[in-house]
């Protein structure tokens, strides 16, 4: 991610690698939300269920970063 915006030429192509981004982080941010109360916590005892957004974009953001965007 953070390449691509360097390699760009020209403003559109940083604009769409942003977007791009920012779709990525939301979709996940719903999956991963679903994902952890409807199956991760039934199975890891552990685990406490996400109760808002912001908590479920904070993880998920930090999963891409840790991933290497």
């Amino acid at each position: 991610m953070i390449r691509d915006l360097a390699n760009a030429k020209k403003m559109n192509q940083v604009l769409t690698e942003i977007l791009v981004f920012a779709i990525t982080i939301l979709i996940s941010t719903f999956v991963l939300r679903f994902a952890w109360n409807k199956s991760l916590v039934k199975h890891i005892t552990v685990l406490k269920p996400i109760s808002t957004f912001l908590d479920a974009f904070i993880l998920s953001l930090s999963i891409a970063v840790v991933r290497g965007i």
